[in-house]
C-alpha cells in the first residue's frame, strides 16, 4: 500500500462576495439584530460590513448607538444570538442566484486534489456560515475554518486557521503554504499582515485601488473562468 499524500497547499476561502452573493440580506439581518438589542433603528452600509467580522460589525454599530465598554460585550453576545435566529429564516432554502457562477465546479475540482486542503476564512459566525453554505451542498468541501466567532478581528483569523489545521487535522501548514481567496481590500490586508498571499476576486471595480497596495498574488473579476482559477490556485508557487 502506498502512503497517503499529505496536502501542501492550504487554500482559505472567504464566503460573502467570494462564494456567495446574498444581496443586502446579510447586512439587513445584522442591522435588524442590533436594532432589536439596542432599541435604536440601525442601518448598515456596504462599507460597514465588507471584509469585516459579524461580531466586529455589531460591536461598532452598538458603540455608535451609545453602548459603553461596561455593557458592550453582553450586548454584542445578545446581538449575535439574535442575528443567528434571524439568519436561519433569511436563508430558508437554496437560491441559485446566491451562488456565484463557477464556484461549485471550482470547489469540486480543488477538493479532489490530494495536494490541496480547503478551509474557510470568514467573518461569519460559525453557525451563520453553515446556514449560508449548506443549501448549496458546498459546506463539506471545507475541512475546517476560522470564523468571526473565533475572533472579532479578521486579521487574527489566518493564524487561527493554521492552528486549527494542526490540532484538528494534524496538518502543519505555514503562511508560505497558504493562499487566501477573498474579494475585499480587507481580505487583501488580512493576507498581507499575515505573510499570506491573496487571490482577490474584485467584483467592485471601485475597490481595486485599495486592493492593489496590498500586493495580492493575482486579481480577477469573477469566478466564472474556473479553468483559469483552478490553474492559478494549484500552480501557485507554494513553498515546500
Amino acid at each position: 500500500m502506498g502512503t497517503r499524500q499529505m496536502p501542501d497547499k492550504f487554500v482559505l476561502f472567504d464566503i460573502d462576495g467570494t462564494l456567495l452573493h446574498c444581496g443586502s440580506s446579510a447586512r439587513e439581518s445584522l442591522a435588524q439584530a442590533v436594532s432589536e438589542v439596542s432599541g435604536h433603528s440601525i442601518e448598515l452600509q456596504i462599507e460597514d460590513v465588507a471584509g469585516s467580522t459579524d461580531l466586529g460589525i455589531m460591536r461598532h454599530a452598538l458603540q455608535r448607538a451609545g453602548f459603553t465598554d461596561g455593557e458592550l460585550e453582553q450586548q454584542v453576545a445578545q446581538a449575535g444570538s439574535t442575528y443567528l435566529e434571524i439568519v436561519k429564516t433569511a436563508y430558508p432554502a437554496r437560491n441559485d442566484q446566491y451562488l456565484y457562477p463557477g464556484v461549485e465546479t471550482l470547489l469540486a475540482r480543488l477538493a479532489a486534489r490530494p495536494d490541496v486542503r480547503l478551509g474557510l476564512l470568514t467573518g461569519n459566525l460559525y453557525e451563520g456560515a453553515r446556514v449560508k453554505l449548506d443549501p448549496f451542498d458546498i459546506w463539506d468541501y471545507f475541512a475546517m475554518g476560522a470564523f468571526g466567532s473565533d475572533s472579532a478581528d479578521r486579521n487574527d483569523l489566518p493564524g487561527i486557521a493554521l492552528s486549527k489545521a494542526a490540532t484538528q487535522l494534524g496538518e502543519h501548514f505555514t503562511p508560505a503554504h497558504t493562499l487566501l481567496v477573498g474579494d475585499t481590500p480587507r481580505d487583501a490586508l488580512c493576507a498581507r499582515v499575515n505573510d499570506i498571499r491573496a487571490l482577490i476576486v474584485c467584483r467592485r471595480p471601485e475597490w481595486l485601488e485599495d486592493i492593489l497596495p496590498h500586493h495580492p498574488f493575482r486579481v480577477v473579476n469573477s469566478t466564472e473562468d474556473t479553468e483559469n482559477l483552478f490553474n492559478l490556485i494549484t500552480n501557485f508557487p507554494y513553498e515546500k
